[in-house]
Order: structure tokens, then C-alpha cells, then sequence
């Protein structure tokens, strides 16, 4: 059965040829209204050039997300090989890391409007995709056996879907455990030598900035005998590897008063 029909203007176009994921509704040709929202569409020229297959959403700016540039099912399939591929990839540029590191990069990893962190066996995750949010039980499934199968130690999934995008999306804003299986939310990583708390819960983003690991330990390289100061320091990440690095002196800044106070609890995790 072939998927709807989404026509998208010239300059539309251009964008999805050069590399985007994204088709938005100012780029829009025809009329879509009898599409379901969520569902998988095929994106074509007005001359009927194939484009993409993506996930429709009709509240958004964002109309349809693309997935794949070649004809193929959006199902639990088609989640499997993106996160292998994803997983793969992360194992080849952080394999000491692997505990603690961001596995899904959202579009980067051919996933748009997803992000998953590991937080050693809690996955923390975030759709910000109507499809997605309707394919989430696949999609979940997918990643925990993708991992458990490579021998991780992965246990549950935590959602931090209180993004304020998903509003436009016309999604519910909610946090919480995905499933029966219920656990601390409160947990100690390790990464590249330093010990810190993390909040999955209540914490930014999905409790920490994973996406930042490998700047901080630039960071880190850099910092021998400098005066540091780090702004928006949050839980004192970039701090604390300029101090781990040899920094002569090393400042967080913040406006959050329980950002700081964590921050001051990892820095004596590493005393």
C-alpha cells in the first residue's frame, strides 16, 4: 500500500536535497487535511519527484520529519537498524564510555525528533515527534534489545518528555518510567575519571549534558595552570574536568542555587 502524498514547493526542495531532515509548512503544496496525524507519508516535487518517506505532523511548524530517503517502512524494523547503526558508532568513538554516553543524536543518527542517554542501566529518553510518540513501544523495544543483545547492562527507560516543543506537537508534557520496571532516579556516573551525581529526573535536559562529553574533556586538555571560569556551570561538568586537568583555578557560575549545591556535592565525590 503506498503511504499519502505530501507536495512540497521548489525551494522546499532544495533544502530536503541538500541534506535537511526537516519539510516545513510553509513549504507545503497540497492539501492534507484527510491525513491522519502521525501517519507515514512519502514528501514529492510538484512533479512528482520522490524526496523522502517521513512522519506527518499536522499541529506543528515542522510537517514532516524524514527518515528515510529510500522508500522504507518507519516500523520496529527500520528502529532496529538505525540504532545499531547509532550504537556502532558510538562504541568506535567513546568505547571507555560507553556506560554513560548519548546513543540516539536525534536526526544525526536518522532518528528526528529523538534523543535517548544512557545513565549506566536507565535510558533516559525524549520524543519530540507526534509519529514517533504513537511508535514509541517499537521504538523502545528496539533500543533495549539492540543493547541488551551486545551484552549491556540496560534495564529501563525513563522519559523526560517535559520538553515544551512536544506542546507544539500537540503532545502531553509528562516524565516518568515507561513500563513496570520502577528505580532510583538519583544515580552516580562515571565519566572519563570523574565520579557525578545525576538527576534524571529533575536535572536538565535528561538529567545531565551528555552531548557535551567530548568538549569538556577538551577542556580538560587545555587547562593546565589557566584560571577557569565556567558559566552556566549546571552540575560543575566543564569546572571540574579543568580542575581534573590541572587548572590553578577553576570557578562554576550559576543562577540556580540546586544546580550549584550539586555541583559542590561532585566536586567532593572527587576529593
Amino acid at each position: 500500500m503506498s503511504n499519502p502524498i505530501v507536495k512540497i514547493t521548489e525551494q522546499g526542495a532544495q533544502f530536503l536535497k541538500n541534506g535537511q531532515m526537516w519539510m516545513y509548512v510553509n513549504n507545503l503544496v497540497n492539501d492534507i487535511s484527510a491525513y491522519d496525524n502521525g501517519c507515514q507519508v512519502d514528501v514529492e516535487t510538484e512533479e512528482g519527484e520522490y524526496l523522502g518517506t517521513g512522519l506527518l505532523s499536522k499541529l506543528s511548524h515542522i510537517t514532516v520529519r524524514i527518515f528515510s530517503k529510500d522508500h522504507e517502512e518507519i516500523d520496529q524494523t527500520f528502529f532496529r537498524k538505525q540504532i545499531q547503526q547509532a550504537w556502532a558508532f558510538r562504541k568506535t568513538v567513546e568505547p571507555k564510555n560507553l556506560d554513560n554516553c548519548r546513543i540516539i543524536f536525534g536526526e544525526a543518527d536518522g532518528l528526528p525528533g529523538f534523543t535517548a542517554d544512557r545513565y549506566n542501566d536507565i535510558i533516559v529518553t525524549q520524543i519530540t515527534c507526534y509519529g514517533l510518540e504513537q511508535r514509541k513501544y517499537e521504538l523502545y523495544d528496539a533500543l533495549l534489545k539492540v543493547l541488551q543483545e551486545d551484552g549491556q547492562d540496560v534495564t529501563a527507560i525513563y522519559e523526560r518528555n517535559d520538553v515544551k516543543s512536544r506542546v507544539k506537537e500537540g503532545l502531553e508534557l509528562q516524565k516518568g518510567f515507561y513500563g513496570s520496571i520502577i528505580k532510583p532516579t538519583v544515580t552516580v556516573i562515571h565519566e572519563n575519571g570523574l565520579a557525578l551525581n545525576v538527576d534524571i529526573e529533575n536535572g536538565q535536559k535528561t538529567g545531565y549534558f551528555l552531548d557535551q562529553k567530548s568538549n569538556r574533556v577538551l577542556v580538560r586538555n587545555l587547562a593546565e595552570g589557566k584560571r577557569i571560569c565556567d558559566c552556566f556551570t549546571h552540575t560543575g561538568g566543564f569546572a571540574l574536568n579543568a580542575a581534573f586537568g590541572g587548572a590553578k583555578e577553576a570557578v562554576g557560575v550559576d543562577v540556580s542555587a540546586s544546580a550549584l549545591e550539586e555541583a559542590r556535592a561532585n566536586a567532593k565525590l572527587n576529593i
